[in-house]
C-alpha cells in the first residue's frame, strides 16, 4: 500500500485490526509481526474499493471507505492475490473471511484452558507441537479424538512453520498402545514412506517422527482453505466452473499416484480437498490409502459428486446432467460429470480421464 493511503487510515482503525485478527492475516492466518523486532508486515486491504475504479468496483462502497467494517488486515502476498483476481474474491465472499477470522479470534480469546490429562494417559495438542527441534504453531481447534480401545488420542490440525508455511499435522499419542493404537501408528508410517517418494500431486511430506509414545506426520498445504471454503456460494457462476475444471489438474495426479499402487484415498470430501489462492486443488493427506481399502473408482466418483454438488448446488441426480441444472457448465464438463457418476465402476473410466473431460 502506498505510503499516502497508509496515511488515511486513522491509528485507532489500524489498532482496532490488528486487535481483532490477533495480528495475523485474515487470509491464510500468518503471523504479522516480524520475529525479534517491532515492526511488522501488515497491509490495509480494502474490501470495497477505495476508489471508485478500484477492484471489485461492482461493489456498494460505504460511507467510511476507510472504516474497520470495510477493511481486512493482510499479508502482502494476500493483499496482491485479492487485488490481482477480484473477480475470484468478491465483497461478500471477503466479508464472509473477515468476519469468520475475527468471530474465531473471539472464541480463542474466550476458550477455558484446557484439561490436562491425567499422569500416564495419552494427551491431545496445545498451542505449539515442536517435532525434531521444530516448533509448528497450531491454527484454530485441533480435530482430537480417543480411538476405540481408549489407549491413544489422534489429533489432527493446521499449523504454521516457524517461517510463516501452511501445514497439515497429524499426531498419535499413546501412552501404552493397544492393537488399534499399534493399526494407526503403522498407518502414518506407511504412509510417510510413501510422500517421501515426492510423487506427482501428493502433498510434499515435511517432517516424520516415531517414538514410543508418539508418531506424527506433517505435510505441507497451499493454504488452510478447503474446497468448501473457497467456493462457497459461488460454484455456479461461468468463471468459477472454468477455474475448477483447470484446477483439480494436482488433485487428479495425486489420486492417479495413489491409484498406480493399488491405493485409494477413500477419503475425498469439501473439507479434505485444499486450495490454493488461484483456485487449484491438492490433497491434503492420503486420506485412508493405509487404514480403509477403497476402490479407484469410488475416488472417481466421489470427485465427480463434489465438483457436481459445487457447480450445481446440489447432489447429483441420476439421468439428470449438471448442464441441465446451471448452464453455465459446457456440455463436455457435464458429460465427463455423468461418466464419472455412472452406478457401473467400470464404466467411470479414469481419475486423469475426468480431468482430461473437465478442461475446459
Amino acid at each position: 500500500m502506498a505510503q499516502a493511503q497508509r496515511r488515511r487510515i486513522p491509528d485507532e482503525t489500524r489498532r482496532a485490526l490488528f486487535d481483532a485478527t490477533d495480528r495475523k492475516c485474515t487470509i491464510c492466518r500468518r503471523p504479522l509481526d516480524i520475529e525479534g523486532g517491532t515492526r511488522h508486515i501488515g497491509e490495509m486491504g480494502h474490501i470495497a474499493p477505495h476508489s471508485p475504479d478500484g477492484p471489485r468496483r461492482e461493489a456498494a462502497r460505504p460511507a467510511d471507505v476507510d472504516g474497520f467494517d470495510n477493511l481486512m488486515l493482510l499479508c502482502p502476498s494476500c493483499h496482491r492475490t485479492i487485488d490481482k483476481e477480484p473477480g475470484l474474491w468478491p465483497e461478500p465472499y471477503l466479508r464472509g473471511i473477515k468476519a469468520e477470522h475475527e468471530g474465531w479470534v473471539l472464541v480463542g480469546r474466550a476458550r477455558p484452558e484446557p484439561e490436562r490429562a491425567p499422569a500416564g494417559e495419552p494427551a491431545g495438542i496445545g498451542d505449539t507441537v515442536e517435532i525434531e527441534g521444530t516448533i509448528y504453531h497450531v491454527a484454530g481447534d485441533p480435530e482430537e479424538e480417543r480411538i476405540a480401545d481408549g489407549t491413544a488420542i489422534v489429533s489432527r490440525a493446521f499449523a504454521l512453520t516457524p517461517d510463516g508455511g501452511h501445514v497439515w499435522l497429524r499426531r498419535i499419542a499413546a501412552g501404552s498402545p493397544g492393537p488399534k493404537a499399534l493399526e494407526w501408528r503403522s498407518a502414518l508410517a506407511e504412509e510417510a514412506g510413501l510422500l517421501a517418494e515426492a510423487l506427482p500431486g501428493l502433498p510434499p511430506r515435511v517432517a516424520a517422527s516415531v517414538t514410543p509414545e508418539t508418531a506424527v506426520l506433517v505435510t505441507a498445504v497451499p493454504s488452510f482453505t478447503t474446497l468448501a471454503g473457497f467456493y462457497d456460494g459461488r460454484g455456479r457462476e461461468a468463471e468459477a466452473v472454468r477455474v475448477l475444471g483447470a484446477g483439480v489438474a494436482g488433485l487428479c495426479d495425486g489420486l492417479a499416484s495413489l491409484h498406480a499402487r493399488g491405493l485409494a484415498h477413500g477419503a475425498l470430501g469439501p473439507d479434505s480437498v485444499m486450495t490454493d489462492r488461484t483456485g487449484s486443488l491438492f490433497l491434503r493427506d492420503a486420506g485412508q490409502a493405509f487404514s480403509r481399502p477403497a476402490e479407484p473408482a469410488e475416488d472417481v466418483r466421489r470427485l465427480a459428486e463434489l465438483i457436481h454438488v459445487i457447480v450445481t448446488g446440489r447432489p447429483p441426480v441420476p439421468l439428470v446432467s449438471a448442464g441441465v441444472l446451471n448452464p453455465a457448465v459446457p456440455e463436455r464438463f457435464a458429460r465427463a460429470l455423468d461418466r464419472a457418476l455412472s452406478s457401473d465402476p467400470a464404466a467411470r473410466g479414469d481419475v486423469l480421464e475426468l480431468y482430461a473431460g473437465l478442461r475446459i
